[in-house]
């Protein structure tokens, strides 16, 4: 998941499997695979961080020394 603000400044917490796009305009629009989309402050290049740091999260590195 991930944490947004939408316009009235109302925290949103998004599953990003479910995001299908995202669009600047210049609000940033986050749509969603069920169709619905959210407007929020953040900036699509701070959600785009999000998401590198939640996929890097899943991610297990072995020790490259053993």
């Amino acid at each position: 998941m991930i944490r947004v603000t939408r316009l009235n400044g109302e925290v949103l917490y998004l599953n990003v499997l479910q995001i299908e796009s995202m669009e600047s305009i210049p609000e940033t629009k986050i749509k969603m695979m069920n169709g619905y989309y959210y407007l929020v402050k953040d900036t699509a290049d701070s959600v785009m961080e999000q998401l590198k740091n939640f996929f890097h999260s899943c991610i297990v590195f072995e020790d490259a020394n053993r």
